[in-house]
């Protein structure tokens, strides 16, 4: 995975979009890359009050919804690692 070149975790939404758009300017979509997967790295230490993952407001400023609906607008599919325990496992 191309992501494991972020071995520091340094995962952005900037560099998803930019990642997307490359995938799009390259017409890689064409030859069936549609979809743009966040491994771990994403979310917040800390869940909602309500026990909700919630993205890291400093990795993921405007948030993964808002992320979806980027790739999604793009003709984009979205995947998104979670965990069900307390903690990802990276």
């Amino acid at each position: 995975s191309s992501w494991n070149s972020l071995v520091d975790l340094a995962l952005h939404e900037a560099t998803v979009r930019e990642m997307a758009d490359a995938l799009l300017a390259h017409g890689l979509d064409r030859l069936g890359y549609r979809y743009v997967n966040v491994d771990c790295g994403w979310s917040h230490v800390n869940r909602t009050s309500d026990g909700q993952i919630q993205a890291d407001p400093l990795r993921f400023p405007t948030g993964m919804a808002a992320l979806g609906r980027y790739l999604h607008q793009r003709g984009l599919l979205f995947g998104l690692y979670t965990a069900r325990g307390k903690r990802e496992c990276c």
